[in-house]
C-alpha cells in the first residue's frame, strides 16, 4: 500500500505514479490496471480523484477504457487524441470550457436530432428522467446527473468522438456545473426544476427531430451561464474572480 502523504493536487500525484509504472514497464501495454476501488484503496484517495486521474491517463494516450471491463494500458501502436486542458479553478477557466463545450454540443445536439433511434431516445429519457427524481442537495451529484445527460446527447449522434470529447473534458465540465449550481442564488430544488425545464426542452426536440429547435434550446441552456460568467469578469479585479 503507498497511500499518499505528499503535498499537491492528488490527481495529478496520481497521475504521475501510474504513469511510472507505465513507463517502467509494471503495467505493461495491453494490460489492465488495478480496479478503481483497488487504487483507491492503494493510494488511500477518493472515487473521484482516481476517476479524474484516470480521465488524464486516457486524454495523453496512456490508457484505453473498456466498458464494464475498466481500464487498459494503450498499445505502443495505439492513436489517440490528445487532448490536454489545465486543472480549472477560477471562473475565467470555468468560461472558457463552457464556450468550447457550447460549440462541440451545438453539433452534437443538432446530429443528435437527425440520427436519434429509438433506443438513444430511452437513453437520454432515462437521463432526464434521473435528474428529474433527485432527491439530493448535493452539487456534485447533481453535476454528474446533468453531465449524464449530455453524455447520452452526445452518444445519440453515432459518432464516437462526441461521447469520447465530453468524457475526456468530465472534470473540467463537472467543475463549471457544481459551480454553476453553488452560485445559482437559489434554492437547489428551483434550480433543479429550472435546469430540468431547459432539459425536457432539448429533449422535446431531439424527439420531434428538429435540429433548429434543439440548437436553440441547447443554446439557451448552456449560454444563460456564459453570459453570467462574462458579467462576473467585467466587474472590478478582484471583486469575484475566484471561487
Amino acid at each position: 500500500m503507498s497511500v499518499i502523504t505528499q503535498r499537491g493536487n492528488l490527481g495529478e500525484i496520481v497521475v504521475a505514479k501510474l504513469t511510472e509504472r507505465i513507463d517502467s514497464g509494471l503495467y505493461a501495454p495491453g494490460e489492465k490496471i488495478p480496479s478503481s476501488a483497488q487504487l483507491c484503496e492503494e493510494f488511500g484517495v477518493s472515487r473521484t480523484v482516481i476517476r479524474e486521474a484516470l480521465t488524464s491517463l486516457k486524454v495523453a494516450g496512456r490508457v484505453i477504457t473498456r466498458q464494464g471491463a475498466g481500464a487498459y494500458v494503450t498499445e505502443k501502436d495505439a492513436r489517440t487524441l490528445n487532448f490536454e486542458i489545465s486543472r480549472i479553478d477560477d471562473i475565467r477557466s470555468a468560461m472558457q470550457i463552457l464556450e468550447l463545450r457550447l460549440g462541440v454540443e451545438m453539433q452534437s445536439v443538432a446530429l443528435a436530432a437527425q440520427r436519434r433511434t429509438p433506443e438513444a431516445l430511452a437513453e437520454i429519457a432515462r437521463a432526464f428522467d434521473h435528474i428529474e427524481n433527485l432527491d439530493t442537495d448535493d452539487a456534485e451529484v447533481e453535476a454528474r446527473a446533468d453531465f449524464e445527460f449530455h453524455l447520452a446527447i452526445a452518444k445519440a449522434t453515432r459518432n464516437p468522438h462526441f461521447p469520447r470529447f465530453l468524457e475526456a473534458v468530465m472534470g473540467e465540465i463537472n467543475f463549471d456545473l457544481v459551480l454553476k449550481h453553488s452560485q445559482s442564488g437559489r434554492s437547489y430544488n428551483a434550480y433543479l426544476k429550472k435546469i430540468n425545464k431547459e432539459h425536457a426542452a432539448i429533449l422535446a426536440a431531439i424527439t420531434q427531430g428538429d435540429t433548429k429547435t434543439a440548437k436553440q434550446a441547447l443554446s439557451a441552456h448552456l449560454e444563460e451561464s456564459l453570459n453570467r460568467y462574462r458579467a462576473l469578469l467585467a466587474e472590478p479585479a478582484g471583486a469575484t474572480a475566484k471561487v
